[in-house]
Formats: structure tokens, C-alpha cells, sequence
């Protein structure tokens, strides 16, 4: 159960964390140019997984295994996200932690999305965008990853000015990261553009967790 007392007027209760940053210069760095490029020769020679996506190209989940140099840098932003969350979540930074991390790559067209789904058997989910491609500018909502509301009820009543829809879009960019717990219900909306829109999926499981002793003693 969790301890809702505080000296605050408003309490946001049962909040769900979700990190987003864009790195503004990963277009123009070599990171995106040589994961696009990877990416693209295993689709040309790999048959694609079959999970949650409806047409499309998706890898076997061993992208941390690929001799990629490029790898090096998406690793440091995956473990600044996995800060942020971490300390947003404990209210500290003094903590050790140890996770281990499995990834994927995507490439989907034009018409092609992402059934709703959650990734079992981890802490946070991710996804890194490579290229979006480009995407028709006409369409609301294109090639959005769509998190649906965790609240089984919150559409049973509504409000003017009140948000109850049940699910909210994230447009993505190129360069941009999003974390959030796995338990999350999500899905890609449909694509519809030229050129492939290429991403990377990754889930972490924390193994290990400890404080420092004055923390602890809290």
C-alpha cells in the first residue's frame, strides 16, 4: 500500500513515470548514420520475429550483441534515461544498481504499425528513434507510439476541460528516446509515409538494488 500522507493541497496518486529526451544532435553525429546502415543490411539478410508487429521488419532481441560501434554511445543515453527514472522513483541518488539490458530493431513502412502489447519479464521499456523517414505531415497522430491509461475506470465519467480519453500519442523524432515501465500498455500507430521509419526497442531488468546506509536507515 502506498503512503499518500503530505502536506500538499493536491496529490498525484498512482503516476506513471514516463522519460522523453531528445538528443538534438543525433542526426548529425555518426550514431544514427551507422545503426541506419546496420540495421538495414540484417533486414536485407534476416527474416524478421513475429510479435506485435503488423508487417514490418523486426531483429531477434541480441542488438546489445552486435559488433556495432555506434552501440557504445545508445548504451550511455539508455543508462542516463535508467538515472532519471531511477532517481525520479527513489527520491535519491544515492543508490547502486545493476541491470542487464536486451534490444531490437524495427523498420516498418508505409501502413505498417504495432499492436497493443506490454513487455513481460522487465522493470523499464524503451525505444530509440533512428529515422523516422517521412512521414505525410497531413495525418494527425502519424506513426505515434500510443501508452494507454492504466486506470481501468477513468472513462466513466467526463468533464468539460477534463481528460478522460484513456490513452495518450507521443509524436516521435529522429534523435528522441522514451523510457517507462514495462507493465505499460502501448502501441505504434499506423505509419503512412515514404522511406522506413527505423527504430530500436530495448527492455531493462534491474538485478540489483541498494542504498547507502543513511538512506537505508530512512
Amino acid at each position: 500500500m502506498v503512503d499518500l500522507e503530505t502536506d500538499k493541497p493536491v496529490v498525484l496518486a498512482f503516476a506513471t513515470p514516463i522519460f522523453r529526451h531528445h538528443w538534438p544532435d543525433a542526426e548529425a553525429t555518426p550514431v544514427n548514420v551507422g545503426l541506419k546502415a546496420e540495421i538495414l543490411a540484417r533486414q536485407a539478410r534476416e527474416p524478421s520475429a513475429k510479435l506485435s508487429n503488423i508487417g514490418g521488419w523486426q531483429s531477434n532481441p541480441d542488438l546489445f550483441n552486435w559488433k556495432v560501434p555506434e552501440l557504445q554511445q545508445l548504451q550511455r543515453w539508455i543508462d542516463q534515461a535508467y538515472g532519471a527514472v531511477m532517481c525520479q522513483q527513489l527520491d535519491t541518488t544515492r543508490f547502486k544498481s545493476r541491470f542487464t539490458r536486451i534490444g531490437w530493431a524495427n523498420v516498418n513502412e508505409s501502413g505498417h504499425y504495432n499492436r497493443t502489447h506490454i513487455h513481460p519479464n522487465a522493470h523499464w521499456s524503451g525505444v530509440y528513434y533512428v529515422d523516422m523517414g517521412q512521414p505525410d505531415p497531413s495525418l494527425i497522430h502519424n506513426g505515434a507510439i500510443e501508452l494507454l491509461d492504466p486506470r481501468p475506470a477513468v472513462g466513466v465519467y467526463t468533464l468539460p476541460g477534463v481528460t478522460t480519453s484513456g490513452a495518450g500519442a507521443l509524436q516521435p523524432k529522429t534523435g528522441m528516446m522514451l523510457l517507462f515501465p514495462s507493465w505499460l500498455r502501448h502501441s505504434v500507430l499506423p505509419y503512412r509515409g515514404q522511406g522506413p521509419r527505423i527504430t530500436i526497442s530495448f527492455n531493462l531488468r534491474v538485478e540489483e538494488l541498494s542504498f547507502d546506509e543513511e538512506v537505508a536507515r530512512q
